[in-house]
């Protein structure tokens, strides 16, 4: 690849970056991690797919996706292309059983500042060699919901777990 191939694919990749959604409907509460134990009922290891919060500002429940990253791959006709995929070729955090578990830190859009009440786990559980279908666990409330970077979200000294049951 030329060099100025090379140019112009790392101002793209600036553009990208620079020119998310956050700008346009809010400021981003950036690498917020998660804690959550897995005291699921079937002794079995789970996988954490997704967390729901709920923004008490715009009163919106909104999603992402955990462990996710950027990264670059050769596309057809050998020009480069950005892909997002899960950490470890994952689609998500798998968790043992007994263990307490944190997801790598996402950026949760227009929550910068704001509070987040409510919180849930979209996550499967191993059973009989597969996963199961996608579930949702209970709703956990954030001692502190005030989102602000780098935050952990765990409720506290009882850290949130994840049962099997709402």
């Amino acid at each position: 690849m030329s060099a100025r191939m090379w140019v112009l694919v790392v101002f793209g990749m600036a553009l990208l970056i620079g020119s998310t959604n956050d700008g346009l409907a809010g400021d981003a509460c950036k690498k917020v991690t998660f804690k959550v134990k897995n005291s699921h009922n079937s002794g079995e290891k789970i996988l954490i797919k997704k967390v729901k919060y709920f923004n008490k500002a715009n009163g919106k429940w909104q999603t992402e996706v955990v462990n996710q990253y950027l990264y670059n791959t050769t596309g057809e006709e050998g020009s480069p292309t950005l892909n997002l995929v899960p950490f470890a070729t994952k689609d998500g955090l798998e968790c043992s059983h007994g263990y307490i578990c944190e997801t790598a830190g996402d950026n949760l859009r227009d929550a910068e500042g704001e509070d987040l009440t409510k919180i849930r786990f979209v996550y499967q559980y191993w059973a009989a060699g597969v996963w199961s279908g996608e579930l949702e666990s209970k709703e956990f409330e954030p001692v502190n919901p005030t989102c602000t970077a780098g935050k952990t979200y765990s409720g506290g000294k009882n850290v949130w777990a994840i049962q099997g049951t709402k």
